[in-house]
């Protein structure tokens, strides 16, 4: 894949050739030594005095001269095995090609930008070397991130400069690609919560059960009791009627909806209430995937910041993980009321919906949202971080007591929403630093088994 500059950015990349440090000290220490000369009358400081700013000023122009037209036509960029998604704590790489298409050569520095979450595990963004006409260079490295989220990487600075390194000239090249950190994907066998939830429901509930729905199944033969029209005319013959059995479908709908607001950022980088909310929905996915039934998404603070309606496969499932790394807390309120008649406008059968918020004293609007919400036959059940277990102890006496007050307030603030929402016949499970896998694999296993068929 190779990259251009816009006319703009072309323009600007056209640096001239500036004087390095080590250049310009030099020049600084022989403008002194010059004044002192000056001062002292001394025929010897005065002559190393412009030698030395002589050389510097010769080397300057020689190096001006000979990279006169640098640009970013004088290169051909290309990214090379950059991984598109990587899981939090997992390993991705980054390759560059650089080709040198200009006339003549140089010393050249590359330096390729990257996040400062990626934790470099091998290999080197940077490199120096002589750089020849026709020539390229390779660069490679592989990263850890340590947070998820949508990243950049590039673009990739080159700088020219003399063999003393007394003159450089610089410029960026436009390599920006995207990379999506995703919550870290659960094993294979899903640990130990697969176990639980196999005992809950796994082997003894069918998906499909014979029926009046879409996907052939089988021919049998024609019994009184059945629809006449069922029956195979074309499979059929004298004195002898098959009938078509197909499957009914008894998959269910999941969607989760995040609370995106700053309610949900309590606690460290990486390991916040929206963070933790967001790898359970991963896991919640790859169990929904497993079950082969429909998961959605929706990100909410005053508005929708992301949506993915219901549905299924690895695309889908794809889709979805690049949605959830995305997804960062806003600075606006959480309107509860009005992500559930977006919700109801958009989902057209009945829906399981796991919301995690950081739960306020629900309004008179959400309590009629839920209401109307609830008449479609949509069920809602809330998930909220204990806010207190989110944030490690502090170390000074005064800071402990200042937090254990602002943590009571807090508390009792919780404990009357959790009121109001019980009261409204939302189902809560509370969740700690540790996450809420666990609570999220519970109730799926315990929806799963009740569950309604579509």
């Amino acid at each position: 894949m190779a990259f251009q500059l816009d006319p703009l950015a072309y323009y600007r990349a056209r640096s001239r050739a500036r004087l390095s440090v080590q250049g310009a000290g030099i020049i600084g220490g022989g403008i002194a030594i010059l004044g002192l000369a000056m001062y002292a009358l001394n025929i010897l400081l005065f002559v190393v005095a412009l030698l030395a700013i002589s050389f510097v000023a010769v080397e300057y122009l020689l190096f001006a001269w000979s990279t006169r037209g640098f640009g970013p036509d004088w290169f051909a960029a290309r990214r090379d095995g950059v991984l598109t998604r990587v899981d939090v704590n997992g390993t991705g790489s980054v390759g560059l090609t650089l080709g040198h298409r200009g006339p003549r050569p140089f010393y050249v520095e590359v330096f390729d930008s990257y996040p400062e979450e990626f934790e470099m595990l091998a290999g080197s963004p940077r490199l120096r070397t002589y750089f020849a006409p026709e020539e390229r260079l390779s660069l490679f490295y592989v990263f850890r991130p340590s947070t998820r989220g949508l990243y950049t990487v590039g673009p990739t600075t080159v700088v020219a400069h003399d063999a003393l390194g007394l003159a450089f000239r610089a410029l960026e090249l436009d390599t920006r690609t995207s990379l999506f950190v995703t919550p870290p994907r659960p094993p294979p066998g899903l640990g130990a919560s697969f176990a639980r939830l196999r005992t809950r429901f796994l082997g003894t509930q069918a998906l499909r059960r014979r029926g009046y729905g879409t996907e052939f199944r089988s021919l049998r033969e024609y019994q009184p009791t059945d629809d006449y029209r069922t029956i195979a005319w074309k499979r059929s013959g004298k004195g002898r009627l098959f009938i078509r059995e197909f499957e009914q479908e008894n998959r269910q709908d999941f969607l989760v909806l995040l609370d995106a607001s700053a309610t949900m950022a309590v606690g460290v980088p990486g390991g916040t209430a929206l963070d933790k909310a967001v790898e359970a929905t991963q896991v919640l996915a790859a169990y929904v995937a497993r079950r082969e039934d429909r998961i959605g998404l929706l990100a909410w603070a005053s508005g929708p910041t992301s949506y993915v309606p219901p549905g299924r496969g690895p695309n889908h499932i794809s889709v979805l993980s690049r949605s959830l790394a995305a997804v960062q807390p806003e600075a606006r309120a959480f309107r509860g009321e009005a992500a559930l008649d977006f919700l109801r406008e958009k989902l057209k059968s009945r829906t399981h919906v796991f919301l995690f918020t950081g739960l306020a004293d629900p309004t008179e609007p959400f309590r009629l949202s839920y209401a109307r919400f609830s008449a479609k036959g949509h069920k809602l059940y809330a998930f909220t971080p204990s806010v207190q277990s989110f944030y490690p102890p502090l170390g000074k006496p005064i800071d402990q007591r200042l937090f254990a007050l602002a943590q009571e307030l807090d508390r009792r603030r919780m404990n009357v929403a959790t009121s109001s929402v019980r009261a409204l016949g939302i189902p809560l499970f509370p969740y700690e630093r540790r996450g809420a896998v666990d609570p999220v694999v519970e109730l799926y296993a315990s929806v799963r088994s009740w569950g309604f068929a579509r």
